[in-house]
């Protein structure tokens, strides 16, 4: 005669078991991939190379589609609140997933709460640039000129709470000086033909974009912000190699579901989109772009962006940015 103890476990198993094989089966239809920001920008290109990448793996369409808006928080809104079944993702980041929540009163979703991690993509350093009227060569050189005169140099940003301007802040808080900040309502595009007249002094950016202007001379690359030096320039020292650990600072990209997607829904996904990124086509293409391909696990991811959300939490009170 069955016990009551396995009755009950009989029918739980029963009840998982078409759970687990339309786990098995994922994916039987086309997904969305929702893409947070503008075609042709990073976000955009790296979110369609992927999508090529899972739709070849996992044998369904990824169809890429740009939600543009709310510096990426109406992207961000509509998988957070999709049905948890792996058909909708998001190409979330740095700014969608760590910053913005700290930075935005009555924000729409719990970056961490409301998603599921699935991979991350790349991180890409900041480059410090000057232009070359400012006098200073070296990191060295710029901090004895903040020291000296403070709030006199410019540091040039793409908005409040940016991420040129959230670089800038730890720059400011790890080399004990201080800028006068400057923010272009309009974007990052908006500052540069100030910063080429040196009507403002510097800025921090994406590499890829500073690179021609560096070739050309027409500014000065002094450091970048990440954890090694830049495969786009090489000769160009980190923070953290000139004494300043605390100005590593990373923008980055990754895949999330909604949360309580079947986890090993979140496990295929995790597994093609990392070994998508191991490939070495895909890994030079992420590189050409100025990033540092990844392809952590779901459960690795997680950490990473549980760790970046408080950081950055604890960042943007220190320095009082807030958009009311």
């Amino acid at each position: 005669m069955l016990t009551r103890r396995a009755v009950a476990v009989g029918l739980a198993l029963a009840a998982a078991r078409p759970q687990l094989a339309a786990a098995q089966a994922y994916p039987t239809r086309p997904v969305r991939l929702i893409i947070p920001f503008a075609p042709g920008a990073a976000t955009d290109i790296l979110s369609r190379l992927m999508a090529q990448q899972l739709g070849d793996a996992l044998g369904q369409p990824f169809v890429a589609e740009n939600r543009t808006g709310a510096n990426g928080a109406i992207a961000a809104e509509l998988v957070a609140k999709a049905p948890n079944d792996g058909y909708m993702m998001l190409t979330g980041t740095f700014s969608t997933h760590a910053t913005n929540p700290h930075i935005y009163p009555r924000f729409p979703y719990d970056a961490v709460a409301d998603f599921a991690p699935v991979t991350l993509i790349a991180t890409v350093p900041q480059l410090l640039v000057v232009h070359p009227a400012l006098g200073v060569s070296t990191v060295a050189e710029l901090r004895a000129a903040a020291s000296a005169r403070p709030g006199a140099i410019t540091a040039a940003t793409g908005g409040l709470g940016s991420s040129q301007h959230l670089s800038a802040v730890l720059f400011e808080q790890a080399a004990g000086v201080r800028f006068d900040t400057i923010h272009y309502a309009r974007g990052f595009a908006q500052l540069l033909p100030d910063l080429l007249e040196n009507r403002v002094n510097l800025t921090f950016g994406d590499p890829l974009a500073l690179l021609p202007m560096v070739r050309d001379g027409k500014l000065r690359p002094i450091a970048t912000t990440g954890e090694t030096r830049s495969e786009l320039l090489p000769d160009v020292p980190t923070l953290a190699e000139l004494g300043l650990p605390g100005a590593t600072a990373l923008t980055w990209y990754g895949l999330f579901v909604a949360a309580g997607t079947d986890p090993s829904i979140v496990a295929r996904l995790g597994a093609a989109a990392g070994a998508a990124i191991r490939k070495p086509e895909v890994a030079a293409r992420i590189r050409e772009l100025g990033g540092v391909p990844s392809g952590l696990s779901p459960e690795e991811f997680a950490i990473f962006q549980r760790r970046e959300f408080a950081r950055w939490g604890e960042v943007i009170r220190a320095a009082g940015i807030r958009v009311e």
